[in-house]
């Protein structure tokens, strides 16, 4: 007598239901009136954000295998260490440029674990805290380039994973994860603002393994992430961010390639990514609107490898490098250095 395929676990499900029921009003910051420097800080910190939530998730994502055995047979938990060096920039009415840094630190550990006719299933949960700070210029149009100050953003955040491997080595990802944001801001003029607020990301993610040669595979990867932050009640004086209700939307198209059999887990790997267009608004307390540009396309390039390997333990290291492919000037370069044991 064969069993049938098991279904996704329905307890992901429900969990992303409550986790959505979570969101709720951002905190309101108070402050002197706000001038150019306050307005090109404000208008950043969403996007920030972003980036940040960017960061806890695809580092768990994109490297089947450092973080998770996928053998449906043992429990297994783990710790991330990841930091990068970043030069974003965003367009719009008001164009600002970030130059900073990302760390954080990220513990994950596996609830359940078992086989399935198509291979096997696994969930677990995740928890961390990271921060991105740096600092912050900006420039109106036909006008030079100033210092606004610097922007620092701190996310202390939990969620589920769900995975799906399939015994032709293809798998199907799930996650979410709720967050609890706050943003220093501290202008250049030297004044000082907070505010806080809840993140909801989800992320799904299809990889596919291709045989390329008789110990070589190549896996296409397919990644969704919707992200929304709620600073829609910043408000200081009049001066107002209306954020856009809709998520923010990334896209991941990626290629990794690998051995087969291997001592040791080593591959390389390129993404192209792509944040979907779209405007937020900040209105300003003489009745005039900035409109701040969401949309932004980059590449990446990285590989990674397991560094030690034993019964009980391993640790990966990866690296990557990444630049803008349109006209945004972005850059950085990042490391992940993982622990992962097993029993």
């Amino acid at each position: 007598m064969s069993l049938g395929c098991s279904r996704p676990l329905p307890l992901l499900i429900v969990t992303l239901l409550l986790l959505s029921a979570q969101i709720t009003s951002a905190q309101l910051p108070n402050g002197p009136v706000s001038t150019r420097e306050e307005l090109a800080l404000y208008s950043q910190i969403k996007a920030l954000a972003q980036q940040l939530s960017l960061q806890e998730v695809t580092g768990y994502q994109q490297r089947r295998g450092e973080q998770r055995l996928g053998n449906g047979g043992a429990g297994t938990g783990g710790l991330r260490l990841f930091h990068r060096n970043e030069q974003l920039q965003w367009r719009g009415d008001l164009v600002t440029g970030f130059e900073g840094k990302i760390s954080g630190a990220q513990l994950h550990r596996q609830l359940y674990s078992g086989p399935t006719c198509r291979g096997s299933q696994e969930l677990g949960f995740f928890g961390g805290s990271s921060v991105i700070r740096g600092d912050v210029r900006a420039a109106f149009p036909d006008s030079a380039t100033y210092r606004a100050g610097q922007n620092e953003i701190t996310s202390f955040h939990g969620g589920l994973y769900f995975s799906d491997y399939r015994h032709d080595l293809g798998y199907i990802d799930a996650m979410a994860k709720v967050s609890y944001v706050v943003a220093d801001i501290d202008s250049a003029r030297g004044l000082s603002t907070r505010v806080t607020g809840p993140q909801l990301t989800l992320s799904a993610e299809r990889g596919l393994a291709l045989t390329i040669t008789e110990g070589v595979n190549l896996e296409p990867q397919l990644q969704i992430i919707a992200n929304y932050t709620n600073f829609a009640a910043l408000q200081v004086d009049g001066d107002f961010l209306d954020t856009d209700p809709t998520p923010e939307v990334a896209l991941r198209a990626g290629l990794r390639i690998y051995p087969v059999e291997t001592e040791r887990e080593i591959y390389v790997f390129a993404n192209y990514w792509s944040n979907l267009a779209g405007e937020d608004d900040l209105y300003l307390r003489n009745g005039s609107r900035l409109k701040l540009e969401r949309g932004a396309h980059w590449g990446e390039i990285g590989g990674g490898i397991t560094l030690l390997e034993s019964s009980i333990a391993s640790v990966f290291l990866n690296l990557n490098y990444r630049h803008s492919l349109d006209d945004q000037d972005w850059t950085g370069a990042g490391a992940n250095l993982g622990f992962r044991w097993h029993w």
